[in-house]
């Protein structure tokens, strides 16, 4: 096949996941859509199993992720950390916890490679999933690489309705206490305005700084991460180096605050990076996915009841509402956009005027997006290095 045409196959399915997502207002996440095209094409044949091979993008595909992971470094808020410090202590507290109950007892019920690439993928999503692809994939584990890529797309259809409900009684309880109608109704955006404006260390003049700029100071980033890594011997994931450096350059102004969205490349960027894992069904059968069934559900029994009993203890020791701690700490399971969309949704399904949706947008939209990232972007990928380093 020519590379053209499994291109084209590859845009195809993409375009069908995105589409399908959009349509189904994410009630179908595009991942889940991906994943149902891809196997169902590959099992009657409909997509020949060298068109991920042919396409070459795999290649270039990883490259692009190392990029993408130094930009989500630039997304990190370093005032809205230090704001939300109860919400973090909740969700490294919740995730760790949840991981080491998957360790120490998934491997006694389990296959003991999935347990330990279920407990990094419980800890977030994406991009530990790409982080693992990089490591086992060229080893030739294809069963445990389809198991953690299939796990991904499915442990949202455990943790968003969980999340969902208790989110919802949180809310419920919220709503009914007039005195947080008052004190949230009101925006507070804009209190690091100043602090945005002001001029950092490495920042660059305007004129100098356009995209192609931009992108080679990515380049130059990810080049250095890939050079620390190597100093540890790759005991140290080159990702996990990634996210701190793409912190530290927006601190000293050598990168922008979301990097991701101010360059024009960013859409074909996420397109490389998402067919990274269309690779990985490759060579799952009908068999090995029925296999799959079991490892999924005790994994996320174990994780989510990790998170449930982390979410009661620590909740009401650092004095957080026990369902807003728990809900918080599932955030693991599906990470943003989905934080954002599913607060939306409480938003619009609890409050009755526009006062009370309001004040429950502000209080839960901080939460919700430092708990996604935090545990999807910065805790999952120090999770899956250590799995990596300890078991691999």
């Amino acid at each position: 096949m020519q590379a053209i045409y499994a291109l084209t196959i590859v845009l195809a399915i993409y375009a069908a996941g995105d589409l399908i997502s959009y349509f189904s207002k994410a009630r179908v996440p595009a991942a889940v859509a991906w994943a149902i095209i891809i196997l169902a094409g590959l099992w009657t044949g409909i997509i020949p199993t060298d068109t991920f091979e042919n396409s070459t993008i795999s290649g270039f595909g990883m490259m692009a992720v190392t990029l993408m992971i130094v930009m989500l470094g630039t997304t990190i808020d370093t005032p809205e950390l230090r704001r939300q410090i109860k919400t973090i202590i909740v969700c490294v507290i919740g995730v760790l916890f949840s991981t080491v109950l998957i360790l120490v007892i998934g491997p006694h019920l389990i296959n003991p490679q999935y347990a330990y690439v279920g407990s990094a993928v419980y800890a977030g999503g994406n991009a530990v999933v790409l982080m693992m692809t990089s490591v086992l994939k060229p080893e030739g584990l294809t069963d445990v690489v389809g198991f953690f890529t299939i796990l991904c797309t499915a442990q949202g259809f455990f943790g968003q309705p969980l999340c969902s409900y208790f989110l919802r009684r949180y809310a419920s309880k919220f709503l009914s206490d007039p005195d947080n109608i008052a004190r949230y109704a009101s925006n507070e955006n804009g209190k690091d305005a100043a602090r945005q404006s002001r001029r950092r260390l490495l920042q660059l003049p305007k004129e100098i700084d356009r995209i192609p700029v931009v992108l080679l100071k990515v380049a130059l980033v990810a080049s250095l991460a890939a050079f620390l890594s190597g100093l540890t011997g790759g005991k140290v994931h080159a990702f996990v180096i990634s996210i701190i450096l793409g912190w530290i350059c927006v601190e000293t102004g050598f990168l922008k605050k979301g990097t991701m969205n101010t360059i024009e490349s960013a859409g074909i960027i996420t397109f490389l990076a998402a067919c990274v894992l269309f690779g990985n069904y490759v060579g799952i059968t009908p068999q090995m996915f029925l296999g799959y069934l079991l490892p999924i559900v005790v994994v996320m029994l174990l994780g989510i009841a990790g998170t449930i009993v982390t979410g009661i203890v620590i909740g009401k020791l650092i004095k957080m509402p026990v369902d807003l701690a728990i809900a918080l700490g599932l955030t693991c399971t599906f990470g943003f956009p989905l934080t954002m969309i599913m607060t939306d949704n409480v938003c619009d399904a609890m409050a009755k005027t526009k006062e009370e949706h309001t004040a429950l947008y502000n209080v839960l939209l901080p939460k919700m997006l430092v708990a996604g990232f935090v545990t999807v972007t910065i805790i999952s990928v120090f999770v899956g290095s250590f799995v990596l380093a300890r078991f691999f």
